[in-house]
């Protein structure tokens, strides 16, 4: 069974909403055994939003990173670029050896080509996490625009 991180931003409500659909859809795909959001583990042991609560929430996340098999990452932001948090993670699961499957739900923003190049499968759409087999982790290519 396979492990997941899910990188992706959860700023704003929309983010947030994105965030969940594919949470719920990874929640049905019957080839993972544990889903880890970021989202979920911001408590560190330091008062929020302080430098020491910061490394915490950090170096639990570089953690987790290590700890999974496959890296899904929301490529979706506000405008145009991806969440800065998120290409760092990618790069990070790219340094490590790490599949990389992304989800970007709005087609008419380009992607970079560092992120297009360096995934392994691409979803315009969360629900295809639900069925995706994550213990083969399928090659999907990019069909969008570049940039």
């Amino acid at each position: 069974m396979t492990r997941i991180y899910l990188a992706g931003p959860f700023f704003s409500e929309r983010q947030i909403e994105i965030i969940d659909s594919v949470e719920k859809a990874l929640a049905k795909n019957e080839t993972i055994t544990e889903v880890y959001s970021p989202r979920l583990h911001q408590e560190g042991t330091h008062e929020p939003l302080t430098k020491l609560w910061a490394k915490d929430v950090y170096e639990l996340d570089m953690e987790a990173i290590r700890q999974s098999d496959v890296i899904v990452a929301i490529l979706d932001f506000d405008g145009k670029e991806v969440d800065p948090g998120t290409a760092y993670e990618i790069g990070v699961a790219n340094m490590l050896n790490k599949p990389v499957v992304t989800v970007k739900l709005d087609r008419d923003i380009a992607v970079n080509i560092m992120l297009t190049e360096s995934a392994t499968a691409f979803f315009n759409d969360p629900e295809g996490l639900s069925t995706c087999d994550f213990k083969q982790c399928p090659s999907i290519e990019y069909t969008g625009k570049y940039r």
